[in-house]
């Protein structure tokens, strides 16, 4: 099952409205299945979409299926 993410999730912060549209043409040329969600918040309320985080790799030139930041946490 593939993973989907906003570009804000992605991305750790807004996308801007250039290149969401940049985006979202690119995953529609590809075919690639966008999913949508309502969201509503005090920064923003309206519709996001979604993208599988391999495309989202692929556009953004990540060789890593994760974007969270690695941390090496020895515990004792």
């Amino acid at each position: 099952m593939n993973e989907y993410r906003s570009l804000y999730e992605y991305l750790g912060h807004a996308a801007g409205a250039d290149l969401g549209r940049a985006v979202a043409a690119a995953a529609g040329k590809q075919n690639i299945k966008i999913t949508s969600h309502e969201v509503s918040n005090s920064k923003y309320t309206g519709t996001i979409l979604k993208y599988p985080v391999s495309f989202l790799n692929e556009y953004f030139g990540k060789t890593t299926t994760s974007t969270m930041p690695n941390y090496n946490i020895n515990y004792k």
